[in-house]
């Protein structure tokens, strides 16, 4: 798929740099500036990934693995992922507090990455 996946740190989560870098590393096949390409099983995607690392990018998915990759890189860097012209994921209901105004609704609590890719799919 060649739309545009959002992840986006909302509220105060403290989380270190480098855990979206670090859960990506072991996929990067290729690196440009200010972008890895990741290659999985059955796919791949091209990911941007702002410093420090509070938001990232995600587009020209592939495969089903990728989805799995996007909600691990989520948990990792407590992201919302709204992946684009679809709703806004949450991975629990406290982040719904830090959601601004406008975001993409439905806004739905996700437990994996099937959850994303079956938003995707219905919208």
């Amino acid at each position: 798929m060649s739309f545009d996946i959002f992840f986006q740190r909302f509220g105060g989560a403290d989380v270190p740099d480098g855990v979206a870098m670090a859960v990506l590393e072991p996929l990067v096949v290729h690196r440009s500036d200010g972008w890895v390409r990741i290659a999985t099983g059955d796919g791949e995607a091209d990911v941007y990934i702002s410093l420090p690392d509070d938001s990232a990018m995600m587009n020209h998915a592939s495969g089903r693995v990728v989805w799995d990759v996007m909600y691990e890189l989520a948990v990792a860097g407590r992201f919302v992922v709204i992946p684009g012209g679809c709703g806004t994921c949450v991975l629990d209901e406290d982040m719904r507090s830090d959601l601004p105004e406008g975001v993409p609704e439905p806004v739905i609590t996700v437990t994996s990455g099937r959850d994303i890719l079956d938003l995707v799919l219905q919208s």
